[in-house]
């Protein structure tokens, strides 16, 4: 495989040695387990007194902060490289096999599910939170992420998020983890800017569980007798929920809202056999079955299920309208016309959101959505989301203009 080419702006010719500065966070349970690791460039600079002549002094400089530095020879750019400090992060680099163990050993995964961060929390800028899915953990972001941070407007606005979890659990357990994640950062940081959540494939469901209300009366339409479990019950509160009102909107990437025929096909049911549940997890379902009259003594249901066309789960989602505006990003490999089309994975038809803000297919499959159509479309949501937030907090008097929104697709 060739290695990707870096996206222009990542880089800056100038005086310095552009280093990676490793920053330990022993006290911060969202920082990557080894710290940060953040970009500095090694500069020189005059220095001494009238008094006390010297030649230099040396100096560690945020070279996306300081642009520039005097020197002898007049005022110079600084050094920049953001690259380097993307290569060695924690944040997105865990091991390439760990997708799969998460999946079918979801037990086995150590820690909480968990937001981590990729540089330390800034109150000033805006969380774009990344959720991965299926047989996937955040290492899937890096190319995304490295053109992302390519452009100095989302870096100066927005500071990226990744939730990771063990994704062979049901559905709306993980989207309940999603849910208490997402509360303990707030409760910690104490976030006043509202956060912008991007999911991909199975990430987005458990996104578009966030912005979405479940009432007592859905739930027992998902699952008869959940009713009569405690409010303490990880099964209830995973099939009663409110929506958040600290999310501005959710972008799309190749999500299965009404469900995949992969998940319903031999590869989905091998995958089923393969999972093990974790026995704290399976006991507690028990333990709710037996309380749930009339219900069958049955499996629990993983991920697989919970992304089959006959979900229960995903049915009663995809039929709730979510409370911020959603913006739809989809793939078609051109192995199908309209909506007959899919990236391989998700067919178009699942991936379309009644009332969706803006939709764009893109010609890619279910992973491109680091194509440069996907990025454009990603980057200008995410400005415009910014823009909408400061004109609303107050923090500008120009006027929001929605640029070149992508309209939806015409089948």
């Amino acid at each position: 495989m060739r290695p990707r080419a870096r996206p222009a702006g990542l880089e800056r010719a100038g005086v310095g040695l552009p280093v990676v500065a490793r920053r330990p966070a022993p006290r911060d349970p969202n920082a990557p387990r080894a710290g940060y690791h953040l970009p500095a460039t090694l500069v020189a600079q005059p220095g001494g007194t009238p008094s006390r002549a010297a030649c230099c002094e040396a100096a560690l400089v945020d070279p996306d902060a300081v642009e520039q530095v005097p020197t002898a020879a007049g005022t110079l750019p600084v050094a920049m490289d953001l690259y380097a400090p993307l290569r060695v992060t924690k944040a997105t680099g865990v091991r390439p096999l760990d997708g799969i163990a998460n999946l079918v050993r979801p037990g086995r995964f150590t820690r909480e599910p968990r937001i981590v961060f990729l540089q330390p929390f800034d109150a000033q800028k805006t969380p774009l939170v990344l959720v991965h899915g299926l047989l996937s953990t955040p290492g899937i972001w890096k190319p995304l992420v490295t053109q992302l941070l390519a452009d100095p407007r989302i870096r100066d606005c927005c500071q990226l998020w990744f939730f990771y979890n063990p994704t062979g659990q049901p559905v709306p357990l993980s989207a309940l983890q999603l849910r208490e994640a997402l509360n303990d950062v707030v409760a910690r940081t104490g976030l006043t800017r509202k956060m912008l959540l991007i999911g991909h494939s199975m990430g987005g469901i458990l996104s578009r569980a966030q912005v979405s209300r479940f009432s007592p009366k859905v739930a027992e339409q998902v699952l008869p007798g959940v009713l009569a479990l405690s409010d303490y019950s990880r099964v209830r509160r995973a099939l009663v929920f409110e929506p958040r009102t600290d999310v501005s909107r959710v972008v799309f990437l190749f999500v299965p809202h009404r469900g995949s025929r992969l998940a319903a096909n031999g590869f989905g049911a091998l995958a089923i056999r393969l999972i093990r549940l974790p026995d704290t997890l399976l006991n507690e379902a028990e333990y709710a079955i037996e309380q749930l009259a009339g219900l069958e003594r049955r499996r629990l249901p993983t991920s697989i299920h919970g992304l089959s066309p006959r979900s229960p789960f995903l049915r009663a989602l995809s039929a709730a309208t979510p409370t911020v505006p959603v913006h739809s990003i989809i793939g078609n490999r051109g192995r199908g016309d309209g909506s007959a089309g899919s990236d391989g994975v998700v067919p178009v038809r699942s991936a379309r959101v009644a009332g969706a803000a803006s939709e764009l297919v893109v010609p890619t499959g279910h992973g491109g959505f680091d194509h440069p159509a996907a990025v454009a479309e990603l980057k200008r949501i995410i400005l415009l989301d910014v823009a909408k937030q400061e004109a609303t907090d107050g923090l500008t008097a120009a006027p929001v203009v929605e640029p070149d929104a992508a309209k939806p697709a015409a089948f």
